[in-house]
């Protein structure tokens, strides 16, 4: 199948690196030993986490994703806001601000979590 989609995109003058390539296995047998992977002759190496889309996946028995990189970011977009805007007097302004630039690396794709 990857040579497939490598011929399709050799068609329109695209090409793939193995180097920003990676495989995440999901299922019963995640951890277990496999056949190698390759991209025109380059083995893709195994990862545990990738992102994908902004949003971190990580490698389990069934699918699943990393939330912790998320709050990471919430908190670090928040502290850093915080630390400018503290110093406003109106809370409302604050909160607003917190709700326009820090909401939203929270709520950043968690509809397809449900």
């Amino acid at each position: 199948m990857i040579n497939v989609c490598v011929e399709e995109a050799t068609k329109i003058n695209m090409s793939f690196n193995a180097k920003k390539c990676a495989v995440l296995r999901f299922g019963n047998r995640y951890s277990s030993p496999c056949a190698a992977v390759k991209l025109e002759g380059s083995a893709i190496d195994f990862v545990s986490n990738a992102k994908y889309l902004c949003v971190m996946l990580h490698s389990s028995k069934q699918f699943a994703v990393d939330l912790h990189y998320m709050k990471v970011k919430f908190y670090k977009s928040f502290n850093c806001l915080f630390h400018k805007a503290g110093r406003l007097k109106d809370e409302l302004e604050t909160l607003h601000l917190v709700s326009s630039f820090c909401r939203p690396y929270l709520l950043y794709a968690t509809e397809s979590l449900v």
